[in-house]
């Protein structure tokens, strides 16, 4: 029973980002959900007058929570 559960173990481990690159479908299909994300939080930021740098903050994990609240009652601009 417990080389069973060692051989699960060592299965589920062994994965890394070179066998994801294997996939070609996969790739392309986080590449395309990136942009889809991306592009419109970049024309957000650009019309409320920030930096288009802001959306960085969204794929770094506590940092898109911290960035999310300072955005939300940082001064907007008078349009």
């Amino acid at each position: 029973m417990l080389s069973k559960l060692l051989c699960i173990q060592e299965a589920a481990t062994s994965w890394d980002l070179r066998s994801a690159l294997t996939y070609p479908f996969l790739v392309a299909m986080l590449g395309v959900g990136l942009v889809i994300y991306i592009v419109p939080v970049i024309q957000i930021l650009r019309r409320t007058g920030h930096s288009a740098v802001w959306c960085v903050f969204a794929f770094i994990p506590v940092l898109n929570v911290i960035a999310l609240w300072i955005f939300a009652f940082k001064k907007w601009p008078k349009t």
